[in-house]
């Protein structure tokens, strides 16, 4: 597992900031360090052997403090800047991944790994950042300064620091390959809980329905005894891993001591330089031991950086043109289009359909026909596997998806509300009486809605969407089964709005409803993968 992913550097503009202001940061204190350790060292020599006193060494006393104080000042700077920008790189990662997983082919992403990238993985890049990677700018720069500085005054010195030094770069690495594979499969403990409890609380329903629920905790039990056995293993290693590179840090520094002490007896170095070198034999070990222990705690950020890296390298459903035409609204043609998905074969095989401005057309047929995938790629979150769509006599797909999907208004078959009151979630504060009279709504504009729809039945959920379809000024309005859930009231009032559209707002309705099929211009029907028309129902 690399220490630093270049396609973090690359997709999050903060963490590129914050590693040039960590390199920077790093240089400063190492150069404070040497420089203490140097002042250190004369002062102790001018004061025990020259007989200085404290007023003449005040000057160097007061460079001392200011030294540390400045140590202390860039330590408190890596670790807020890097607290600072975990927060700013988990942001940009978690707008990123969100925006893209929505534009990849449905049903390729498990929902429970992105919503544990997003939240858990997301939020163990904190350490990753704040620890590690200053710790990691520290060990790049403090070794070789150190040693060139000592090599400059006590060459044999720094011959033991060069041998002496990559027992904890050897203890680091075979201790890293433990930590990232139990990082590896705490992830997956934690991936496989999130997935299960995702899917019993989404079929909760079910489960009490069938009296199933009781069965559930045993299996909920297992998954969080599996996390809890791996994060249990993660923190063995790393409780093991500080002790071995503690001891070697000891080591190193207990031998520079022992062959300083033997030269200093027998003449051979002075005490000024002796006292500088074991001053700065901590420094010299004390990154890389840090890099090291601290690589647990981030190991979880690199996993998470890595899964969240992962999914913005999914190929998306549809590509967006270098150079998208200009979208406007027209004739749209579908010309001997074919569509599928995998395992499944070719859904629509041949389709053509030609929908002019102001039409409404209503679409039926068997469940499984391709009704929702033809209206998918009308809205271009697939493309044509063979044939192609125009508008205004522009293929579909030289147009930016996000600009053609503005034009379009969307029903789907499973509708969500944002949380909040619903006029807001319908109309985001503007005039929908209108709108919400049309889909039988408007008692609805009153009330709040909670995640999900919580709070309103499928009904009023369907009517809202419905409502905050109708109200959007887009010329193409697409709707997904809009009497579902409906009492045969609600349903006409549909039926009554399909046929109060505006003349320039073009419809297509995928329905069953026989007041909506007899409120289209035209009807459609969808049966093994072509479309047949029937004269549409009388009124």
């Amino acid at each position: 597992m690399r220490p630093l992913d270049p396609r973090l550097l690359r997709e999050a503009p903060s963490a590129r900031r914050f590693v040039v202001l960590a390199a920077a940061l790093a240089a400063l204190a190492v150069a404070a360090s040497i420089a203490q350790a140097a002042l250190l060292a004369h002062v102790v020599v001018a004061a025990f052997l020259h007989g200085r006193s404290v007023r003449e060494l005040a000057p160097e006393l007061g460079a001392l403090g200011g030294l540390a104080v400045a140590r202390a000042v860039v330590a408190w700077a890596l670790e807020s800047g890097g607290r600072l920008a975990a927060l700013e790189v988990t942001r940009e990662l978690r707008a990123r991944v969100l925006a893209h997983v929505v534009r990849v082919r449905p049903g390729s992403v498990p929902t429970a790994e992105v919503a544990t990238a997003v939240t858990e993985g997301a939020r163990s890049l904190e350490p990753y950042f704040a620890r590690f990677l200053p710790q990691l700018a520290l060990a790049a720069l403090a070794p070789p300064a150190i040693l060139a500085w000592v090599a400059a005054r006590d060459a044999t010195s720094a011959a033991v620091m060069g041998v002496t030094l990559p027992l904890i770069p050897v203890f680091g690495v075979l201790i890293g390959k433990a930590a990232a594979a139990r990082t590896l499969a705490r992830w997956r403990a934690l991936s496989r809980m999130s997935a299960h409890f995702l899917d019993v609380v989404g079929g909760l329903a079910t489960l009490r329905a069938h009296r199933r629920g009781r069965a559930q905790v045993a299996a909920v039990a297992a998954t969080t005894d599996a996390y809890r056995r791996e994060t249990m293993g993660t923190l063995r290693v790393a409780f093991l891993s500080a002790l071995v590179l503690e001891l070697a840090a000891t080591l190193g520094t207990a031998v520079i001591a022992v062959e300083i002490g033997v030269r200093l007896v027998g003449g051979g170095i002075g005490l000024e330089p002796a006292l500088a070198v074991l001053v700065l034999a901590p420094e010299l070990y004390g990154p890389l031991r840090q890099v090291a222990a601290s690589f647990h705690a981030s190991a979880d950020g690199l996993e998470a950086a890595r899964r969240l890296l992962a999914l913005l390298e999914l190929e998306p459903a549809v590509r967006v043109p270098v150079r998208a035409r200009p979208a406007r609204f027209g004739p749209v043609r579908l010309e001997e289009v074919r569509a599928g998905y995998e395992g499944r074969g070719a859904v629509l095989d041949g389709v053509s359909l030609a929908l002019e401005p102001g039409e409404r057309v209503a679409l039926t047929g068997p469940s499984g026909a391709g009704k929702t995938t033809l209206l998918s790629l009308l809205l271009r979150f697939a493309d044509p596997a063979a044939g192609r769509i125009t508008v205004d006599g522009v293929d579909l797909r030289e147009l930016d998806p996000a600009e053609w999907r503005r034009l379009v208004a969307w029903l789907p078959q499973r509708p969500r509300l944002e949380p909040g009151p619903v006029a807001d979630a319908i109309g985001l504060g503007r005039s929908l009486d209108g709108a919400a009279a049309a889909a039988g709504a408007a008692a609805l504009l009153r009330r709040t809605a909670g995640e999900a729809g919580a709070g309103l039945s499928a009904g009023e959920v369907r009517r809202a969407a419905l409502a905050r379809a109708l109200a959007r000024e887009a010329p193409l309005l697409l709707l997904d089964e809009p009497t579902a859930h409906l009492d045969p009231e609600r349903a006409a009032a549909v039926a009554a709005a399909v046929r109060g559209l505006p003349p320039g707002r073009t419809a297509l309705v995928v329905t069953h409803d026989q007041g909506v099929l007899a409120a289209a211009d035209r009807v459609l029907e969808l049966r093994g993968g072509r479309l047949l028309e029937r004269a549409a129902a009388a009124a």
